[in-house]
């Protein structure tokens, strides 16, 4: 169905202005999805002159007012269409529209052009682009490298799957941009031609959108493509990259690095970030706690140097930093309690990450919130570490039985809410009450921000 003004609508005006933007822009630029995304990409082909329409698959997506609003005259199909989609030239897709969704693998399979807005950023942008990925943590290792480079004197967008969209930057102020991206985002790219790229780690996720963890892989490891130098994790194969011999290739990871790479040394019984055998910095000086964010550190730094930013500049970054909220964030402490915000941990990776790390400052003696939707990952790798870890697991949402599977340690509870009471009236000094999900929150919450609100005004509320 489409969508007009129809009061005090100039009809014959609509269809000239219309015809003659299409016979400029020589193109129909079909934008598929109209989340915030999908907004950007329509506003910006716009105000390129462009002719443009759009397509949601739902009757009703939250934007459509606002959208018709900005956009009176734009054509909007509201449920896929064989045939308009067929009919576009390029159609520019939101990375939560799946490609294998059949309407849009038909038209792709008749020859109709694939974009996106990490596309159209990349054919535009002039800079140095540093491209990110990773299973778990690369929000934060974007953000904190974002942050070395500018204190570096560097003029670096922060961009992606992170903050606003990208198109709504102001982008050609930058010399830099470093962009976290996403599996659903390098999806919808042919070649990210970065100048430096990086695959953190690669763990189960998203499942219900991927067949195999190979097809998952292949998404991840598509940010090599073009690059000009990688950094991968050496003691994650799949992180791997399978590029030409010319590419500069370095690593990280928590073992002694060899010349030129990057990880732990010990020297006098303290253990030090290091770039071959050189002492850079104390791990004990890391801004945030955790093994998992010793790693998030030593990633940073061996990106930091590859850009060729100042030192001095990225060891003040790397000790000061205070990182993303709902990563890993202490929220307060309460009669010796600390609550621990940790909703953006929305795979079994990330918890695993999040209980190991805390574990190996404050022992185990950790209060899990966990449960969602699971998106069919195998929970299992879970247990043994909750077992090292956990005094108990609360289980909530719509997948909680799987949990309760999973280890004899976990308590049934319906909500969030629940969980939080039944934690804090177990928890005794000294002890972690964590929200780390391990799964996606849309069962029960508009996303894991929302989760990660709900939580804080639990704890704020404690008297």
């Amino acid at each position: 169905m489409d969508y007009y003004r129809h009061s005090g609508f100039d009809w014959f005006g609509y269809v000239e202005d219309s015809l003659m933007t299409m016979i400029a822009a020589d193109k129909t630029y079909l934008v598929v999805g109209l989340g915030l995304t999908g907004v950007s990409c329509v506003r910006h082909l716009r105000n390129q002159g462009k002719y443009v329409e759009a397509m949601d698959s739902r009757a009703a997506p939250p934007t459509l007012a606002d959208v018709q609003s900005e956009f009176p005259d734009l054509r909007i199909h509201l449920g896929f269409d064989d045939t308009v989609l067929a009919s576009a030239d390029v159609l520019v897709m939101s990375p939560g529209v799946p490609l294998a969704d059949p309407a849009i693998k038909k038209a792709l399979d008749q020859g109709v052009q694939l974009s996106s807005d990490i596309e159209l950023f990349l054919s535009e942008f002039n800079g140095k682009v540093i491209a990110i990925t990773g299973s778990n943590a690369k929000s934060t290792v974007t953000a904190w490298l974002g942050e070395a480079l500018k204190a570096g004197g560097q003029k670096t967008l922060v961009a992606g799957n992170i903050g606003i969209p990208v198109l709504e930057t102001d982008h050609a102020a930058y010399d830099v941009a470093v962009l976290e991206l996403s599996s659903f985002q390098l999806e919808l790219l042919s070649r990210v031609n970065a100048d430096i790229a990086c695959v953190l780690n690669i763990s189960e996720d998203h499942m219900d959108r991927y067949e195999t963890l190979a097809h998952y892989v292949q998404a991840k490891q598509k940010i090599y493509f073009g690059a000009a130098s990688v950094l991968y994790n050496r003691s994650d194969a799949l992180t791997q990259p399978l590029v030409p011999d010319h590419v500069l290739k370095r690593t990280f990871a928590s073992d002694a690095p060899d010349l030129n790479h990057y990880g732990l040394r010990k020297q006098d019984g303290n253990e030090w970030l290091a770039q071959g055998f050189d002492l850079v910095l104390p791990v004990s000086e890391v801004a945030l706690p955790g093994g998992h964010n010793v790693m998030n550190a030593l990633a940073v730094l061996a990106l930091a140097d590859m850009a060729g930013n100042d030192r001095s500049a990225t060891l003040t970054a790397l000790t000061s930093f205070s990182g993303l909220p709902y990563r890993c964030q202490a929220i307060r402490e309460r009669a010796g309690i600390t609550f621990i915000n940790d909703s953006k941990a929305t795979n079994v990776g990330s918890t695993t990450a999040a209980l190991e790390g805390l574990v190996s400052v404050r022992g185990a003696n950790i209060h899990l919130l966990a449960g969602g939707q699971a998106k069919d990952q195998d929970l299992s790798p879970l247990a043994e570490v909750i077992e090292q870890t956990c005094k108990q697991v609360y289980a909530f949402g719509q997948d909680r039985q799987q949990f309760l599977a999973l280890t004899d340690r976990a308590v049934e509870c319906e909500t969030l809410s629940e969980a939080f009471a039944k934690a804090n009236a177990n928890a005794q000094e000294g002890d972690i009450v964590l929200l780390s999900p391990a799964c996606a929150s849309f069962d029960q919450f508009e996303n894991f921000e929302h989760r990660g609100q709900q939580f804080n005004q639990l704890v704020g509320a404690l008297t």
